[in-house]
């Protein structure tokens, strides 16, 4: 059976065609992912990418499905490489040293956290640590992206100046 088919019948719910579509793609998701993530970021990257598509499938309007579906994996790797980075950023920030008062001493963003507002925390957190996107914490706080943009460089600003980096 072809590809297209397979979908629109798992898209109607039949689980049997999802299972033809998993034995057929899984080794090539697998390597897909493994050339371009860590070993031990493959395993849950491989899984997100079999929910996203259950979760996506009423997307599908059939078309070709090998690019559709590459897209949706390509997708997906963009979101971890982004949750990746802002976690590597927060994780810089928490080895940032206060360099004003004595190079030898780090700056506790842990207890500076603290000391900001719930809120202004909350999303320090939510966007750095947990990977939240706009869309997620727009949803979330009811809030527009414009407006959660302004609060979070608020919130980095308020670090910045509890640290003594401005």
């Amino acid at each position: 059976m072809k590809d297209e088919y397979l979908m629109t019948l798992y898209k109607d719910g039949d689980h049997h065609a999802f299972s033809r579509i998993y034995e057929k793609y899984a080794p090539m998701v697998y390597g897909y992912l493994s050339k371009r993530l860590s070993k031990n970021e493959v395993e849950d990257a491989y899984q997100n990418v079999w929910r996203q598509l259950h979760e996506k499938r009423d997307l599908y309007a059939s078309q070709p499905f090998a690019p559709w579906f590459f897209v949706l994996i390509k997708n997906l790797l963009i979101d971890q490489y982004r949750q990746e980075g802002r976690k590597t950023a927060y994780l810089k920030m928490l080895e940032t040293r206060d360099s004003e008062i004595n190079e030898s001493v780090p700056v506790d963003l842990q207890a500076l956290l603290a000391t900001l507002p719930r809120d202004s925390k909350e999303m320090i957190q939510k966007y750095y640590l947990e990977g939240y996107s706009y869309e997620d914490l727009e949803k979330e706080s009811g809030l527009s992206q414009v407006g959660l943009r302004k609060r979070l460089s608020r919130a980095v600003s308020q670090l910045r100046k509890l640290g003594g980096r401005e």
